[in-house]
């Protein structure tokens, strides 16, 4: 210690803590020695993907799903109604509500301003379509379906509807899984939509036992399977747009 109060040193010393302050901060993961697990590079669908994302993608979703109708193992496992069922009434015009998923997708790719919102819409659908393909094809489940009127306008949602269902797709709902992933992005469009996004999936949802397309137990499984995606989606993939990788977040 000199004569000033000061500790004595070395230039060389006091040079190093210059040095050692002009570092830049490790990053968390980096000051502990972990590594971030490898992202799967995808494009980001921003707004002028916006068109061939639902045209494509939807062209796509329909051969994910017709895919296991032609082909799986064995036949259906035929579900049981449960307690939960019983109650619930068979609602036909709810069938309009079942058929307005359609349009609930496409404006959950057409309206968010977060491009990545959007893309984590579309990867999430395109993802869990390919699961249910799987699980369709290995494991087929279907239900004893009512015999709905088919005349007139009314019956006009339920003969396109017979028209492309398959019956080997109960478990998990993919119109449940769809819808909470959709829901996502969709509600982050504005104030008013994250009033009306909530209140429009949960009809959708609702509509799938109203119109008895599905039994009580199908939603949990369609639950999940819109979790597995959103997780995956969210924590396994970076976007590149104009040949540049955004960072995630």
């Amino acid at each position: 210690m000199d004569a000033h109060g000061r500790w004595g040193g070395s230039p060389r010393s006091s040079d190093a803590g210059a040095t050692l302050q002009s570092a830049p901060p490790l990053a968390p993961a980096e000051a502990s020695g972990k590594r971030r697990l490898p992202r799967l590079r995808l494009p980001l669908i921003d707004r002028r993907l916006r068109v061939p994302a639902i045209i494509g993608g939807g062209l796509l979703l329909v051969v994910l799903f017709m895919v296991p109708a032609r082909i799986h193992l064995g036949d259906p496992t035929v579900l049981h109604r449960s307690v939960i069922d019983d109650a619930i009434p068979f609602l036909e015009w709810t069938i309009w509500v079942y058929v307005s998923y359609y349009p609930f997708l496409i404006l959950a790719v057409w309206l968010p301003r977060d491009d990545r919102l959007r893309a984590d819409a579309v990867y999430g659908l395109l993802l869990s379509g390919a699961i249910g393909l799987i699980i369709f094809t290995l494991w087929p489940t279907t239900i004893v379906r009512e015999s709905p009127s088919l005349a007139g306008i009314g019956g006009l949602p339920w003969r396109l509807l017979f028209s492309v269902d398959t019956m080997v797709n109960a478990l998990p709902s993919m119109h449940v899984a769809h819808t909470c992933l959709a829901a996502v992005a969709l509600g982050s469009r504005s104030r008013l939509w994250r009033i009306v996004t909530p209140v429009w999936a949960t009809l959708i949802i609702l509509s799938t036992l109203t119109s008895k397309q599905h039994y009580a137990v199908d939603l949990p499984g369609g639950f999940a399977l819109a979790a597995v995606c959103f997780i995956l989606v969210r924590c396994g993939v970076d976007y590149w747009r104009v040949g540049r990788l955004l960072r995630p977040g």
